[in-house]
């Protein structure tokens, strides 16, 4: 039997071209992709041993809601797979939407990921790690590159999603003013 669902999670601050890459990859092979967007609070932010940044302020700038505006704007060029976006808590499974026959679907880069891949085992779930890149795209320099005002960061995310994560970031900015 051919498994039907995957799930991709990740922050997506931003989601970017690397990200795009793993769930055109998945559109090949299942019919429902689920994108599983964590830290979905950024104002309930928790530490974690295995990643040092993933709690701070800096490495969250963008909502939820930001965050699948610009997902979807990535993803406009992907027809042919049903593609749900959820928030996605990790840190407790009894929360998580995904069919018990979900394939959890990772790229190794880091503990970060092996933390996570050992945590969808460990929950009962299929996992599919796909090939890492040699050169490991971050959103970190994205964000970097978007506060310097640069321009270097749209190469790096998909062109529909361009206009969508300057607006995003501008409002992010803006209701920082003053704070």
């Amino acid at each position: 039997m051919n498994p039907r669902v995957a799930c991709f999670t990740g922050r997506f601050q931003p989601f970017h071209n690397q990200h795009l890459e793993v769930v055109e990859a998945l559109s090949h092979t299942f019919k429902r992709i689920i994108i599983g967007v964590t830290n979905p609070d950024i104002s309930k932010l928790q530490a974690h041993n295995a990643s040092l940044h993933r709690h701070t302020d800096e490495a969250n700038p963008f909502t939820f809601e930001s965050r699948v505006r610009i997902i979807r704007k990535s993803l406009t060029k992907i027809k042919k797979v049903r593609i749900d976006i959820f928030p996605f808590c990790l840190d407790s499974p009894s929360t998580w939407n995904v069919p018990a026959e979900t394939v959890f679907a990772l790229r190794i880069f880091s503990p970060w990921e092996e933390n996570k891949l050992a945590l969808f085992e460990a929950e009962g779930y299929k996992t599919l790690s796909l090939t890492a890149p040699t050169q490991k795209l971050s959103a970190s320099d994205i964000r970097q590159s978007l506060t310097s005002n640069d321009g270097d960061w749209k190469s790096l995310v998909a062109l529909h999603a361009v206009e969508t994560i300057s607006n995003e970031w501008s409002v992010t900015n803006s209701s920082k003013v003053g704070t």
